[in-house]
């Protein structure tokens, strides 16, 4: 499977970013959400996910950062497969 946003890469942090607006319950945000590549030798994961929220919903059980293991386009698309169930985001979507 092919991720289907416009990740940009960034070579300051080896991986990649994508920012998004949202809409919640406080009025518009954005979610800027950045992969960074992890060294070969790391066990805790191949990709370090880091998720920034400004005027948005995320609280503490969301739980970043996270480690993931798998190629560059398996974690472009679970973390599309996050953002397609906010519901900040999917109202900003439907706005």
């Amino acid at each position: 499977m092919k991720p289907k946003l416009p990740w940009v890469k960034h070579a300051d942090l080896g991986g990649f970013v994508f920012k998004t607006p949202i809409i919640t319950d406080r009025g518009k945000g954005d979610y800027e959400i950045w992969l960074q590549r992890r060294p070969v030798y790391c066990d805790r994961g191949d990709w370090l996910i880091f998720v920034e929220c400004h005027g948005g919903d995320l609280d503490a059980q969301d739980g970043f950062p996270r480690y993931f293991f798998g190629t560059e386009d398996e974690v472009k698309v679970q973390m599309e497969t996050w953002l397609s169930r906010r519901k900040a985001y999917r109202d900003y979507l439907l706005r």
